[in-house]
Order: structure tokens, then sequence, then C-alpha cells
């Protein structure tokens, strides 16, 4: 099975061993890792290793969060899309206007094992690279590469429509 890995825009092969992957990297049964954040912070403060590029920067922008949803829910609960949509864009507009230490304050609580400083780092991190978008709308040309990328991982066969698949509200 096939997994999109958000914070770092990669496909990876799900196995029993992934969860376990950053204990792996330290006992030095491998050399190199593709971690999530916080723990590729975690793994330069301690000492094991360093992080020697963003797979996210290196892929280009890949459209990694999407939500689904049948025709007919979307017709019958147009207000519950607007909604969600508008939750989400409320989000982005917060990261894009707030510092990374306001950020880091306000998602704290998500993340119970992780130091204010060390929260602060990771946003950091992810807003050097550009990793969250302007807007909710998943356009044509990021589908397309997203396709292109699961293609390559061996996910999908072929590409699907766009005008199929994607719904963004006007």
């Amino acid at each position: 099975m096939h997994i999109f890995y958000p914070d770092i825009l990669s496909i990876l092969y799900y196995s029993k061993f992934s969860c376990r992957i950053k204990h792996y990297f330290t006992k030095k049964f491998s050399f190199l890792v593709a971690l999530r954040e916080p723990n590729a912070l975690d793994i330069e403060k301690n000492g094991y290793g360093y992080v020697v590029a963003s797979i996210g920067e290196l892929g280009g922008i890949v459209p990694y969060t999407s939500y689904s949803a049948r025709n007919s829910y979307i017709e019958e609960n147009k207000d519950v899309i607007s909604k969600f949509t508008s939750a989400i864009q409320k989000g982005l507009d917060y990261v894009h206007t707030h510092s990374d230490k306001e950020v880091a304050q306000t998602i704290l609580k998500q993340f119970p094992d992780t130091s204010l400083n060390d929260l602060e780092k990771v946003i950091a991190r992810y807003r050097s690279i550009e990793a969250w978008p302007k807007t909710t709308k998943f356009s044509q040309s990021s589908f397309s590469h997203l396709q292109n990328v699961m293609i390559d991982a061996g996910a999908i066969d072929q590409k699907v429509d766009y005008d199929k698949l994607i719904y963004n509200e006007e």
C-alpha cells in the first residue's frame, strides 16, 4: 500500500516497520531515511544525523491534502462544503499572516511531545520551502504533477481527467 506523508510530500512503501523508521535509523540499521517532522528535527537535535534535503522542496508543488465527497453529497450540502473550505482557507491565511512562534503556539497542544522551540523550528522549515499553499484551489497543473508522481511510484497506472475528479468551489 502506498501512503502520502503530507509533511514530506513523498510516497513511501508502507510496511510493518515504517512506524519504527526513526528507531532503525538511530540504531544504525540504515543510513538514509525520509522522516516526518518533528522526528527529523529530533534526529538532528540528538546528534544522530542531519536533514540534507526536503523531499517536499525537491519534489515541487504536490497537492497532497484533499477531501473526498460524493457528487450527491456536494450537491445536497453546498453550505457544509463552503464552510469547510472556508475553515481550511482561514487556517492557510493564519499561517501566512502570523509568525512561526504564533503558529507554533497555536498548534502546540497537537504535539504534546514537542517543545514550543522545536515546533517553531519546524514551522520555520516549512515556511522556508513554501510548504503551505495560499489557496485551497487544486490547480490542473498541480493535479497533473501529483498524478505523475503517483504513476512513477506505481500507485496508479494512468491519469484521471481533472474535471471528472476535482471540485473547486467557486
